[in-house]
């Protein structure tokens, strides 16, 4: 192989590198920091009661809300919600009715994929935890696959990482004694 042929290689590699950092830091960042700075959380859907718009798999990104924000939500809105008192199960589905009274706001909900209103009654503004603002397709998938198995994700990573190290060490020495020979 060429010196000219190894340069474009190296460049190349360089560069699909750049752009996979770059689109790790963009998933990250929508991900964990839009989410935190809302007040919401990235939650993986786990079921296809919302298809066809959000399928199991794709990560919806919530935006807090607290009881007075919950107020004014309206008929559409995809909203995450604790539907029964101490259970920590989350729910993802769509305001379809919202009544109001003098010192109270409820919510009746539907999947998308659900030929009837959810059994479970009015939705309070106590159980919202959060407003949908988007979703990511797909990436859930990544995430729970991930939790599964980081007792050895995680030392394969860092081996990868640590090696990618070691031949960008010994690539950058190795032109700098080409190009500065003794």
């Amino acid at each position: 192989m060429t010196a000219k042929t190894t340069a474009r290689l190296s460049a190349v590699g360089a560069g699909v590198l750049t752009l996979l950092m770059v689109a790790m830091l963009a998933l990250a960042a929508a991900l964990v920091v839009v989410p935190k700075i809302m007040g919401g959380v990235s939650l993986t859907v786990l079921t296809g009661s919302m298809e066809p718009d959000i399928h199991p798999g794709d990560v919806v990104v919530t935006r807090g809300v607290d009881e007075e924000t919950a107020r004014e939500l309206h008929i559409g809105d995809v909203i995450v919600f604790l539907p029964y008192p101490d259970d920590p199960t989350v729910v993802t589905h769509r305001i379809v009715a919202k009544s109001v009274s003098s010192n109270s706001v409820a919510f009746i909900t539907q999947g998308d994929n659900n030929n009837a209103p959810d059994y479970w009654g009015p939705v309070g503004t106590h159980q919202v935890r959060g407003e949908v603002m988007y979703v990511v397709p797909k990436v859930g998938l990544v995430r729970q696959w991930v939790g599964n198995h980081v007792g050895w994700v995680i030392p394969v990573v860092a081996c990868l990482l640590l090696g990618y190290a070691v031949v960008s060490f010994a690539t950058s020495f190795r032109t700098q004694r080409q190009e500065n020979p003794t």
